[in-house]
Formats: C-alpha cells, sequence, structure tokens
C-alpha cells in the first residue's frame, strides 16, 4: 500500500482518538469536528490505495459518503434518526454489492449466516420490544430493516474470502448491536465509547481489505 493511503489511515486513527476522547468528556464540539473527520480520511484512504478492484473500490466509497451521512445525522437530535438510519442502510447495500467483486467462500458465508442469525435471536426482540414499550413504535420497521440489511452486508463480508474484510464486516455489525442496546434498551455508561471505537476500526479495516483482495 503507498505512502499517501497509510499517511490518511494514520491520521483517521489520531482523529478518532479525538472523537472517542470527545465522548469520554462529553464535548459536542469536538465530536462535531472529530467524527466526520474519521470518515473523510478514511474516504481519502479508499480513493488513495491500490485497490484489487476498482469496481469494489467505487461502492465502498458510495458506502463511506453514506456512513459520513450517517455520522452527522446521528449527531443531529432524534428527529433526524430515521434519515440516519436510511443512510446507513444505503451504505450497507453499497457494500454487499461490492464484495460481490471479491472472491467467495462457503465457509465464511455458513459462518457468517450462524452469527448474524443467533446475534438477532439474543437481541432483537428486546430491541423492538423497547421501542413499543417506549413509545416509539414507528421505529420498529426501519430498525427491522436496518437489521436485515446490516446482517446481509455482514454475511457478504464473511463470504468474501478476505479475512481483513470479515473482521471489519463483524466489527461494524457489533457496533451495530450495541449502538442499538444502549439507544434503545437500556442505557451504559460504556455504550457509546465501546461503539464508536469498534465501528471506526471495523470502517477502517473494511478499506483496509481493498488492497488485499481474497
Amino acid at each position: 500500500m503507498n505512502a499517501p493511503a497509510w499517511a490518511a489511515f494514520v491520521l483517521a486513527a489520531v482523529a478518532s482518538a479525538g472523537d472517542l476522547t470527545a465522548i469520554l468528556r462529553h464535548s459536542k464540539r469536538l465530536e462535531f469536528a472529530t467524527k466526520p473527520t474519521v470518515m473523510v480520511l478514511l474516504i481519502a484512504a479508499a480513493l488513495l490505495i491500490h485497490p484489487a478492484s476498482l469496481g469494489e473500490r467505487a461502492l465502498f466509497v458510495v458506502a463511506l459518503v453514506l456512513g459520513l451521512a450517517g455520522d452527522v445525522l446521528l449527531m443531529l437530535p432524534d428527529d433526524y434518526l430515521v434519515a440516519g438510519i436510511g443512510a446507513f442502510l444505503a451504505g450497507h447495500l453499497a457494500y454487499a454489492v461490492g464484495f460481490r467483486f471479491a472472491g467467495f467462500s462457503a465457509v465464511g458465508l455458513i459462518a457468517g449466516v450462524i452469527i448474524v442469525v443467533a446475534t438477532a435471536g439474543l437481541f432483537l426482540r428486546s430491541v423492538l420490544s423497547a421501542l413499543r414499550a417506549s413509545g416509539r413504535a414507528k421505529l420498529q420497521n426501519p430498525v427491522l430493516a436496518y437489521a436485515i440489511v446490516i446482517s446481509l452486508m455482514t454475511v457478504s463480508a464473511t463470504a468474501s474470502g478476505n479475512l481483513v474484510a470479515t473482521a471489519g464486516g463483524l466489527l461494524f455489525f457489533f457496533s451495530d448491536v450495541i449502538f442499538a442496546w444502549y439507544r434503545f434498551v437500556k442505557p451504559a455508561r460504556w455504550g457509546q465509547p465501546v461503539n464508536i471505537v469498534i465501528y471506526q476500526a471495523g470502517q477502517a479495516l473494511l478499506v483496509l481489505s481493498l488492497a488485499l483482495g481474497a
């Protein structure tokens, strides 16, 4: 991988550390500065990297841009929550299609299906019940649609045969499980810091996977 791409990754890591600091210090101003910056730098890394597939890279850039939009929308008041979910949903579809330019692993496909089905069985019913109980039943369909699409993205990542992409997809998936739990079911002081660390690490690994092929 070339030096400019590595530089973008390093700067993204610095911005991510700033974002974590903002969350721990409850500094909205710092968070608004650092969280989008992480995604801007990952987009730059994806554009600078020498990819195994140009088609996969193009779709990953679309997914990253949509992720940037989702990050900004989710920092705004809850009125923008559905729009943020929609942006990430579209981004996951772009990732899922992008993975079709990569290889294929039947073992990865089976493992991915087992992981997402087991996780849905453990958590999804609780999240939907919490939405009904808190008077936010209108969010059930968007959340359910999102759960289906992120599961598709995750299985597409594990089925690609690319271990870095698999790790990135799984981190992204579980970051959203944590987000849904602390946002809708039960507030947890550790939830947002853990969520942001593994979310941004997952996105970074997905970008890095572009250079590695299957």
